[in-house]
């Protein structure tokens, strides 16, 4: 029996005009007075991680915005971010020629994957909204301190041992993504398609000895 060929696409940027995860963030923390006082004390904090690691520089604004909500208050969040991008009233958008391509390898009965950097529980609330049966791979994310922090950051080469714990193997047949961080990704495609790439991206990436083929939408 033929194995299926896996089809990776990555979220913000690509199949999104923008950060999920940042868009949340930044509406939950806009929402109290509370949240944006201790957003202001963490940026110093996460100024000082982020030349470390961008899981915890990122995590101090996770924290801020999810502190005092339990995984069922966190999910539901989620789902309500969801919604308002599903009804055109969010900070992004879906980009609709991505979604057109995604559909066209879904009918095509190719194994299709969105991998992320955002938290799974928030692509997977975005997904359902448009009722689309993929799977995906996104960060992990754990209680700490009564908020919720990074467990394991979805991107560069941990994106990729994401994917094989999956089950994609070591290589996937195409790679969409709009990012040069993306560079192990598209290094393990057969077909790497570079989404809206600016000239200085597309330079990163041949440095980096990929060859991907520009795509716009």
């Amino acid at each position: 029996m033929e194995t299926k060929r896996s089809i990776v696409f990555d979220l913000d940027g690509t199949l999104l005009n923008g950060d999920s995860t940042t868009a949340w963030m930044v509406a939950r923390i806009r929402r109290s007075w509370l949240r944006t006082l201790l957003s202001v004390l963490a940026s110093p904090v996460a100024a000082l991680l982020m030349p470390f690691s961008r899981r915890w520089g990122a995590s101090a604004f996770l924290w801020v915005a999810s502190v005092g909500q339990d995984e069922t208050a966190l999910r539901t969040s989620f789902r309500a971010f969801a919604a308002q991008v599903h009804g055109g009233g969010g900070a992004v958008a879906w980009r609709p020629i991505g979604i057109d391509v995604l559909h066209g390898h879904i009918a095509g009965g190719e194994r299709v994957v969105v991998a992320t950097a955002a938290p799974v529980w928030l692509a997977e609330a975005l997904f359902e909204r448009l009722s689309l049966r993929v799977e995906i791979v996104g960060s992990i994310l754990s209680p700490f301190a009564g908020g919720w922090v990074g467990r394991r950051h979805c991107r560069n080469e941990v994106k990729c041992s994401a994917l094989s714990e999956a089950g994609h193997g070591e290589r996937w047949f195409i790679a969409y993504s709009d990012s040069a961080d993306d560079l192990p990704l598209f290094a393990r495609a057969d077909r790497a398609r570079l989404i809206n790439g600016s000239p200085a991206t597309r330079a990163r990436l041949a440095k980096g000895g990929v060859d991907v083929e520009p795509v716009r939408w």
